[in-house]
């Protein structure tokens, strides 16, 4: 990109419009050239303002400038591995089984002749990406995948790059790679916008930040002490919520010694090993932190507890005292468990209004369809004051911005109040006082219940204070 002007986009009109949502722009802001955030806390509207940067400068009558005419301009969600794959899976517990892996494509066969030129290898070597190329595309762990993503778009050379929060679901080291091949994508003339909703996440070559609150945008803040202060100053308080706030739990049966083991346990997948040797015992009321880098096989470990995964029966597996494939019904087992992961919000679908999504997740999967009763709505609208997301009540799923789906998600979760929790990643994507607020309510919740506890986190500060054990993976 040949970007002598100040600015990458000027914003001309008071209001930017995209879809149904609105943003207000009283102060008429620009977005500087080099590396520009917008940061604001979930449902602030970043990414509407992203789309609206990638596909409407020319309608709901914004009025956008950029530094040149012909400007290319990219914008990169990492929430939806279907726009890579072409193929759409309904149900999260279905991608791993293999009549439904074999319509999956490679990385291969997705870029075709781009993953055998120059600029594929060279870029591979910058982003740390190596021996891709014949993974299916569903088994690439997230590191992996947001920085196919990022390859992918940059062969087509964008002379602007938006990232809605590329870090969520990152370990420390593929953040650290992640960064050094941003900064030199930036460096090289590339103009960068990465869209985020906690100032820890913002990194240390940022040039401007631009923060967005109620729909309302401000102007940006170019001072690097002020941009330092802000990173510095981004934990949140802990919420004013006490166990007395919580709903009481319809039954809360422990009547096992065993939730989990797995001895000498093994995933396969052809070649590739992700799992070999895995010995581990989760006992009743146990609150254990679940840690490893990408693709060090979690997620895959996880969907051996929740009876996802096929392979669980060619392992010694205990569930719930049970020896698993003994007889015992898939459903018996879910109906134990509150499960909520990355991949349940990529996949999840439904066109029920937010409160009526939560009461499901009180049901089993006989009694989904059932109407919902006065009493389960008013306890999904108190999971929903908790989450402080009671305006969402009334919206369509497809409707919220990614850190609000996670939330409602969430909501559904913590409303069964099962024996076994498994909390993958739950606080991906939050606010910094969304953060605070779920892991105080996952304290309250658990040890007012005694449930067990499996709580997946590449960092130690999001770990709740209930968790006294931790489980470490290693990649193979």
């Amino acid at each position: 990109m040949d970007n002598n002007a100040d600015f990458l986009v000027k914003f001309n009109s008071p209001r930017l419009g995209y879809g149904n949502v609105v943003l207000q722009n009283p102060s008429f802001t620009a977005i500087p050239a080099g590396v520009s955030i917008i940061l604001g806390p979930n449902g602030a509207g970043k990414s509407t303002l992203g789309l609206v940067i990638e596909k409407g400068r020319y309608a709901y009558g914004n009025r956008l400038e950029f530094f040149r005419p012909d400007v290319k301009v990219k914008m990169l969600a990492f929430t939806d591995i279907h726009a890579l794959t072409g193929i759409e899976v309904t149900r999260y517990d279905q991608r791993l089984e293999a009549t439904v892996n074999d319509l999956v494509p490679t990385v291969g066969e997705i870029l075709g002749e781009k993953a055998s030129t120059q600029q594929w290898k060279e870029l591979c070597d910058t982003f740390l990406l190596h021996d891709v190329v014949d993974k299916r595309v569903n088994y690439l762990s997230s590191g992996e995948l947001r920085k196919l993503l990022i390859i992918n778009a940059l062969i087509d050379t964008p002379d602007i790059l938006i990232l809605d929060n590329p870090y969520i679901g990152l370990d420390a080291q593929s953040r650290a790679e992640l960064d050094n091949a941003i900064s030199g994508i930036a460096g090289s003339g590339t103009g960068i916008i990465m869209l985020l909703c906690d100032a820890i996440d913002i990194p240390a070559y940022t040039t401007a930040i631009i923060t967005l609150d109620n729909h309302t945008l401000s102007r940006p803040i170019i001072n690097p002490e002020k941009i330092a202060n802000l990173r510095e100053n981004a934990v949140a308080s802990s919420p004013d919520i006490s166990e007395a706030d919580l709903p009481a739990p319809s039954s809360i049966c422990t009547d096992f010694d065993i939730a989990f083991a797995i001895e000498d346990g093994h995933v396969r997948y052809g070649n590739r090993s992700i799992l070999e040797g895995l010995d581990w015992t989760v006992r009743s009321g146990e609150r254990w932190a679940l840690t490893g880098p990408n693709g060090s096989g979690k997620s895959l470990l996880l969907s051996l507890v929740c009876a996802d995964n096929p392979q669980a029966y060619a392992n010694r597996i205990t569930l719930f005292d049970r020896r698993r494939g003994s007889g015992e019904s898939i459903w018996e087992i879910k109906d134990r468990i509150g499960y909520v992961c990355p991949e349940m919000q990529l996949y999840f679908r439904s066109s029920l209004p937010v409160e009526e999504i939560v009461v499901g997740g009180k049901r089993n999967s006989l009694s989904q369809f059932r109407k919902a009763t006065p009493d389960e709505l008013d306890e999904a609208r108190t999971w929903l004051r908790l989450l402080d997301i009671s305006h969402l009540a009334d919206r369509k799923f497809s409707e919220l911005s990614s850190g609000e789906q996670r939330l409602v998600l969430l909501a559904r979760t913590f409303i069964k109040q099962a024996p076994l929790m498994i909390l993958d990643e739950p606080l991906h994507g939050l606010d910094a006082k969304r953060k605070e607020r779920v892991r105080r309510l996952i304290d309250l919740l658990i040890t007012r219940n005694r449930s067990t506890l499996i709580f997946v986190t590449h960092y130690t500060r999001e770990i709740p204070e209930t968790v006294t054990l931790t489980k470490t993976l290693t990649k193979l």
